[in-house]
């Protein structure tokens, strides 16, 4: 099966599971969808950053963070609920390494990994859970975080394949080979779409100048989420978080970006944007 097969397969079961997720009338659709996502993302997380630590303690990394998820998204809103799930997820995660210490040389650095997964994988991506939570117009702003991210995906694709040859410059050479500048303008442009597509046919309610500033920041945020990836990747030796979803990778391989994006859109739309 080509590559581009087992995209084009694994998105047309993916996508409809989302979509009506998102716009089911029960908010715990998308909750379900992203504690998995991030149960998922934690697993490939603690295989590239943990190897010195065993099964039960990569185990543990994916168990604090999806407790993690579920203290956000039941208790997040009352402020103090989120600064107490992390602060046990702490305590838990250093109690657990006294006794399950295994190579010591090198619990500091499995130590630091398990909980910065926690703040990368779990609280970033938590955020898209949250939107749905708005209201009724909740899952559009996860419509629109999500196109913001594919299209600026798929326009950075395009414009790097079709205009790469005439505008070569490299974007960051020494986090993605492959990535160009006119490809990151491609991708640009495209987020900007995306939000323009959002005002005229769902979120009716933004003004261009908010199109502008969600669409420029988020799209930037995105990009370097990508980089992100790309550089802790480079940093375990790896090509792929994983190889979880055929031809596309792992799971941190298809949100990175998004891991970046959610948490601005979310708070644009809860504190900036008027309705």
């Amino acid at each position: 099966m080509s590559n581009l097969l087992a995209r084009f397969l694994t998105a047309a079961v993916a996508i409809p599971v989302l979509v009506a997720a998102m716009f089911w009338g029960n908010p715990i659709g998308v909750f379900a969808i992203v504690f998995v996502a991030i149960g998922l993302g934690l697993r490939e997380w603690a295989n590239m950053t943990m190897k010195g630590g065993g099964v039960g303690e990569r185990a543990l990394c994916v168990i604090l963070g999806l407790a993690f998820t579920a203290q956000i998204y039941f208790f997040g809103n009352e402020g103090i609920g989120l600064l107490l799930g992390l602060a046990g997820a702490t305590l838990v995660a250093f109690i657990y390494l006294v006794f399950q210490y295994g190579t010591i040389e090198t619990v500091a650095a499995r130590l630091a990994a398990l909980i910065a997964g926690l703040l990368y994988v779990a609280l970033l991506l938590s955020f898209l859970a949250l939107m749905k939570l708005r209201g009724p117009d909740g899952g559009w702003w996860i419509f629109l975080t999500l196109t913001l991210v594919w299209l600026s995906d798929t326009g950075a694709y395009f414009a790097g394949r079709f205009l790469g040859p005439t505008f070569p410059k490299k974007l960051y050479e020494a986090m993605s080979p492959k990535k160009t500048v006119i490809g990151a303008f491609g991708g640009l442009a495209s987020s900007l779409i995306a939000t323009v597509l959002a005002k005229l046919f769902y979120l009716k309610g933004l003004t261009w100048v908010d199109c502008v500033l969600i669409g420029v920041p988020a799209n930037f945020l995105g990009q370097v989420g990508d980089l992100c990836e790309s550089m802790l990747k480079r940093s375990v030796g790896v090509k792929d978080s994983g190889a979880l979803l055929p031809g596309h990778g792992g799971m941190l391989d298809r949100i990175d970006a998004l891991l970046f994006a959610a948490p601005y859109v979310y708070a644009y739309a809860r504190y900036v944007y008027a309705h």
